[in-house]
């Protein structure tokens, strides 16, 4: 648990039980207290599905560099795969809980025809995930994250399904997308019998994001944990460290995926209040 001095945000993560690995990444649960601050929150984009339970009064969110105006996230809302920055106002009373999955646990925990998820309000996961709407209600009984989260590990063991062979012969290659000197979708393909479209089909259809969409991907998230931890490196070393082409490359990914320039986002960061989440599984 962690309490932020400024605001007072207190904030919890948690693993899953080991039953639930290459389903669920992490638990993550935001607190306000009562006599904190209003604050301006930024989460980076992530190709993991979200699951998020709202306890406390409506928050508004916008996407990109929109500004946080009438989007809000009221009881259940589940956003994903998130190919822009996130923006959220936190409040004095707001509580929150965030279910982290990845690859194609969430489609194995709700079997369902998927979907095209951004960002669905309660109203349409509702009505897409109707099951969802008692889910929310049990987890209301628990006050604690601890009893949150232990009651939907074991919920969500009981509700889970395997994954499809034909996803299975994929995902379990999917470490193929970190070693750069391969073309993974023709690896795959090869060991699988298989052309390279259908591997990406099926990536998609599993998944929700395309094998080239994910290595772009990829590649920005190595971009942004760099700068979190060396702020000071110089663009034109980013560009080479990286392989952009140029810097009309470099600042497209920072205008796809956080909706601001290289410049903008660094003042951003030294605001600390850009969070990351990127799942360990595969990313």
């Amino acid at each position: 648990m962690k309490a932020n001095p400024t605001s007072q945000m207190i904030t919890h993560k948690q693993k899953p039980d080991s039953r639930l690995l290459g389903v669920i990444d992490h638990y993550y649960a935001v607190q306000m207290p009562m006599d904190s601050e209003n604050i301006l929150q930024h989460l980076s984009p992530n190709l993991e599905l979200m699951l998020v339970f709202n306890f406390g009064p409506s928050i508004r969110y916008s996407l990109s560099s929109k500004p946080v105006l009438e989007e809000k996230f009221s009881r259940i809302t589940l956003i994903g795969p998130l190919r822009q920055m996130l923006n959220y106002e936190l409040k004095p009373g707001d509580d929150l809980l965030v279910i982290g999955f990845t690859l194609d646990g969430f489609f194995r925990f709700l079997s369902h025809e998927k979907i095209n998820i951004e960002s669905l309000t309660e109203h349409e996961s509702i009505l897409a995930f109707p099951e969802l709407n008692d889910l929310y209600a049990s987890v209301c009984h628990f006050p604690s994250f601890e009893q949150r989260v232990a009651f939907l590990n074991d919920y969500i063991i009981q509700q889970l399904s395997p994954s499809d062979d034909a996803a299975s012969a994929l995902l379990e290659n999917a470490s193929l997308f970190h070693q750069s000197v391969f073309n993974p979708v023709k690896v795959m393909a090869d060991q699988h019998s298989l052309s390279e479209r259908t591997v990406q089909l099926r990536f998609k259809k599993y998944v929700g994001y395309s094998p080239k969409e994910l290595l772009r991907f990829l590649r920005f998230k190595q971009v942004i944990q760099h700068l979190l931890h060396q702020p000071d490196t110089s663009w034109f070393d980013l560009i080479e460290t990286f392989g952009y082409h140029d810097q009309s490359h470099f600042i497209k990914d920072f205008k796809q995926y956080i909706g601001l320039s290289p410049k903008e986002f660094r003042k951003l960061q030294e605001h600390e209040n850009f969070c990351v989440s990127f799942p360990d599984q595969l990313y």
